[in-house]
């Protein structure tokens, strides 16, 4: 059995997801957990996974590119560059 639930969602248009627009995330590094998230992925750098009690708890999801680190845009570079502006 199928069952079918129809919701309204602002990000689908004409069956097309729209991503949410970019935001500004700021925080400071932790001295033991570091800024507490995980990078994946290349070419944007994909938030994998962020630590629980962590600076980015509540500011990125698993899923969010990284596209922009201290006014330098990233989204084309490599993950190591990223990760680089990071530390």
């Amino acid at each position: 059995m199928t069952q079918a639930i129809s919701f309204d969602d602002p990000r689908l248009e004409s069956c097309q997801i729209i991503p949410p627009a970019p935001r500004r995330v700021e925080m400071r590094r932790d001295p033991v957990l570091g800024f507490g998230f995980v990078a994946g992925s290349e070419k944007p750098v994909v938030v994998r996974s962020v630590t629980p009690g962590g600076p980015s708890e509540g500011k990125l999801i698993p899923g969010d590119q990284i596209v922009m680190i201290n006014d330098e845009p990233v989204s084309a570079a490599p993950r190591e560059r990223v990760i680089d502006l990071v530390r």
